[in-house]
């Protein structure tokens, strides 16, 4: 069973089941989802902030299933190298920003989803992405209809939006992204409803019309959300990993010792 399913054992949280799954910090993928933000802030006008939170984010098997049957289909690995390519050779780890009504992250007791007709963030992590929602937002879609992730975690962070004034810190989505074979593409192509025959998924190049790369699908079953990432340096109330900490001690007190 593929561990970002609510039914992975590794998922219970206070012997209950969550969508959010807080990672603790000596948990090698944290250290591993830091490096990818740190190495991805490129923007060199822009500080780089500080990590404060990181959350599995989980979905029904039924949810997950199509991404592992589309990710399963592509024969071809991605044309182009990446430290964010997985060893799967099909799923890359890419970042995408989005509004945020709620203040879902923000402390460690703000993580239930909310149903804020303007809150992207928790639209996306309940029922994941919906490529029918292209230029809702944004009216300029560069490589056309298709949903828009990146490898650099300075570009994803220009489109999240703080839409509640009490908002102190940002949060952004890191995806799981089947790319299969990628179409590079150095100028806009705004008319693409689907990638060139051939190719699952397209990736715009720096150099000419674009400063920063960004990969874009256009398949709903190409990509499924993986983690929340909580950063900014506004101090918060509750410390994070003082609380996951006391829910590790917790579950390991409540624990049943093997006979």
């Amino acid at each position: 069973m593929d561990e970002f399913c609510i039914e992975h054992p590794s998922n219970e949280v206070n012997n209950r089941k969550a969508r959010l799954v807080p990672l603790l910090s000596e948990n090698p993928k944290y250290n591993e989802i830091c490096e990818l933000f740190n190495q991805g802030w490129k923007h060199p006008e822009k500080q780089l902030p500080r990590i404060r939170a990181i959350y599995k984010i989980i979905f029904p098997e039924s949810v997950v299933s199509p991404f592992l049957k589309y990710q399963s289909s592509l024969s071809s690995a991605p044309s182009f190298w990446s430290p964010f390519v997985q060893r799967t050779c099909t799923e890359a780890l890419l970042f995408h920003g989005t509004n945020r009504a709620c203040l879902l992250g923000e402390n460690t007791k703000n993580t239930m989803l909310c149903k804020l007709s303007g809150c992207s963030l928790c639209t996306i992590i309940r029922q994941s992405f919906d490529v029918s929602k292209c230029g809702n937002k944004h009216q300029f879609s560069r490589f056309g209809t298709g949903i828009y992730t990146s490898s650099c975690s300075s570009k994803a962070d220009d489109y999240t939006r703080n839409l509640n004034g009490h908002a102190k810190l940002r949060v952004l989505l890191l995806n799981r992204v089947a790319l299969g074979k990628t179409y590079k593409l150095r100028r806009n192509a705004t008319d693409l409803k689907q990638p060139p025959s051939g190719y699952n998924s397209v990736s715009g190049i720096p150099g000419l019309d674009l400063n920063y790369e960004e990969s874009v699908v256009y398949n709903n079953d190409a990509i499924r959300p993986g983690y929340l990432l909580v950063y900014g340096d506004a101090d918060i109330k509750e410390d994070h990993h003082k609380l996951v900490l006391k829910e590790l001690v917790k579950k390991i007190f409540t624990t049943p010792l093997a006979a």
